[in-house]
């Protein structure tokens, strides 16, 4: 990580970074709280982690209310609309079913995004920077590596699953869990690497639903691949569910794969996905439910 400035000395007036400029548009998708401080985490993979993250807005009470809990409600499904930062400390400007929101934190965070992507200013002000770099879970090699691979059994599950139904990172978490896997660590490391392979082989397609269709995305596979394992490993574990990262449709191909022994019957009644910083998906404003 180089260093981008040695403290911050704004004297209380707004300051920028173009990591920053990244966030106004997405929309939240996870909170988490642990003995190592609060996590919030968007729709494109972007992970503010601090040791407090507080809450201010019309239907805020005071501390503790103010403090962003597990899968708080009150942000979970907010779109970030502005970023404030002045002398270290960082702002987020979010529009939620509640009301407009002001999330904020101190010095001393740390801003993740794709591709290593990190902004991160230390309890002492110093801000420190690394842009995006090369593609992390969707390198040329792997790629290959999962378009020649062999089905696996648990591939074969979750192609069987999405015979009636569109699949969510659920499913995956379903089929690991039923196959024994137990920590956090395979989840992160096992969800994506199915779904990869699953949309190397072209068996699926990945997308998000509105008004009970389902709209495929128009991005090479590496971008989604990339998107997929940047967003399930800042959700971590098991998290990932309905209405995160993204839904998968089968392709002709991966209804051939499992043979004719199922049709879908009726389209399921999921709800609408905002797509993650997918060009062409519709914006917050399109979105016909948020994440539940």
């Amino acid at each position: 990580m180089r260093s981008f400035l040695s403290g911050l000395s704004g004297g209380g007036r707004p300051q920028g970074h173009p990591l920053l400029d990244a966030l106004p548009g997405q929309t939240i998708i996870h909170t988490r709280v642990g003995a190592r401080g609060t996590w919030t985490v968007t729709a494109r993979g972007w992970v503010l982690h601090s040791r407090i993250q507080q809450l201010d807005g019309p239907t805020i009470g005071p501390a503790p209310e103010a403090a962003v809990g597990l899968r708080d409600d009150r942000v979970v499904g907010a779109s970030i609309q502005e970023i404030e930062l002045v002398d270290g400390h960082l702002a987020l400007v979010l529009r939620g079913a509640q009301g407009p929101l002001r999330l904020s934190t101190v010095p001393g965070w740390q801003l993740d995004g794709p591709r290593g992507a990190q902004l991160q200013v230390a309890a002492t002000g110093e801000l420190t920077d690394q842009p995006p770099g090369a593609p992390l879970h969707a390198t040329a090699e792997a790629l290959a590596a999962h378009a020649g691979s062999a089905r696996s059994g648990l591939e074969e599950r979750l192609l069987a699953l999405g015979r009636e139904q569109w699949l969510h990172p659920g499913h995956v978490v379903e089929v690991l869990a039923n196959a024994g896997a137990l920590d956090d660590e395979e989840f992160t490391r096992r969800g994506p690497l199915l779904l990869a392979r699953l949309l190397a082989r072209g068996e699926i397609r990945a997308g998000f639903v509105t008004a009970g269709r389902f709209r495929p995305w128009s991005l090479p596979v590496a971008e989604i691949v990339e998107h997929i394992g940047t967003t399930w490993a800042a959700l971590g574990g098991r998290a990932p569910g309905p209405d995160m990262i993204a839904w998968f449709e089968l392709t002709e191909a991966g209804r051939d794969a499992i043979g004719p022994r199922g049709v879908r019957a009726s389209a399921p009644g999921m709800s609408g996905y905002d797509s993650p910083g997918v060009v062409g998906a519709p914006s917050h404003r399109d979105r016909t439910s948020r994440h539940p």
